[in-house]
């Protein structure tokens, strides 16, 4: 397979970015990649992302310079363990041409893997997809192999008709209806992950199903909460409020999600909370997949 500038997008997709910067929404989303966040990971994937866009050397220095600040630094990170060392090893791939980039990436691949919980079941969804980057960083099969075998069980035995990800919001012990939420939101942004990784290797796991339940199942139910979550059956307390925040830290995996499978009614969700970022589930989506991609021709013969 020929290398992707990014671990979440082909060259072609970069193209597309390019033909469209004057263009909603991604005229849009350019304000961030020129004020990036402060947050050390978000900072130096959004570097990273403006080093593979606009090809200018310094960019892709600092951003590595910033990544080899943080280190193994995981609890200053918002995010989990598994999470940081997949938003930077997405932004590694981006990275993979600047002098030392290959130093910083033996160094974080060298604390993998990280330690998980026995009963992590969100963890091993994220642990899933650091192994299906690792794969596509390494060329390395096995790796790859089992975090589609990880994918394809979410598929198979997790997602319920309904939508609901089995052990993620279904938990015996107490917990607030806004945290089961967000384990949702997130374990089917890691889903989405594995997925759109993949993509980029050949492999097809977005229209992986079983008996019409997929990935879009679980995108589709978390969707439709995040606008009625006084109906949200799992747990008291969930509110706008909570979904739009949780949306807002993980939601950029709609926008792959778009690329596949429209969910229906998701222009409103874009219209409230484009541009969608998230340094670990796939970057500056809105960005980099937010261009619809041009319609097939259908040749006529009269």
């Amino acid at each position: 397979m020929p290398q992707s500038p990014s671990l979440f997008f082909s060259s072609a997709d970069l193209q597309l970015t390019r033909d469209n910067l004057q263009r909603e929404p991604v005229k849009s989303a350019l304000a961030m990649l020129d004020s990036p966040p402060t947050e050390p990971l978000a900072k130096a994937q959004i570097l990273a992302l403006r080093y593979v866009l606009r090809g200018q050397p310094e960019d892709g220095d600092t951003a590595l310079a910033v990544l080899r600040e943080l280190g193994s630094a995981h609890g200053e990170a918002p995010c989990s363990g598994h999470q940081l060392a997949l938003g930077k090893l997405s932004t590694l791939a981006m990275l993979r041409d600047v002098p030392g980039g290959d130093d910083v990436l033996d160094a974080e691949i060298a604390r993998l893997p990280l330690p998980l919980h026995e009963d992590d079941a969100l963890g091993e969804h994220w642990a899933a997809a650091v192994a299906m980057a690792l794969g596509c960083l390494l060329d390395n099969d096995a790796h790859i192999d089992r975090a589609c075998a990880a994918y394809r069980w979410a598929i198979d035995q997790q997602i319920h008709p309904e939508g609901y990800i089995r052990g993620m919001v279904d938990m015996e012990h107490k917990q607030a209806g806004w945290h089961r939420y967000e384990r949702q939101l997130s374990a089917t942004c890691a889903l989405a992950a594995i997925a759109e990784m993949a993509s980029q290797r050949g492999i097809d796991l977005w229209a992986y199903d079983k008996r019409a339940v997929s990935i879009h199942t679980a995108a589709a139910y978390t969707h439709y909460y995040y606008y009625f979550p006084e109906r949200w059956r799992w747990g008291e307390g969930l509110a706008r409020a909570h979904t739009e925040t949780a949306m807002r830290r993980e939601g950029a995996f709609y926008e792959l999600v778009n690329r596949q499978e429209p969910p229906r009614g998701i222009e409103a969700l874009f219209a409230e909370q484009r541009p969608f970022f998230c340094a670990y589930g796939g970057g500056l989506t809105t960005l980099t997949h937010g261009a619809p991609r041009p319609k097939k021709r259908r040749w006529k013969l009269w």
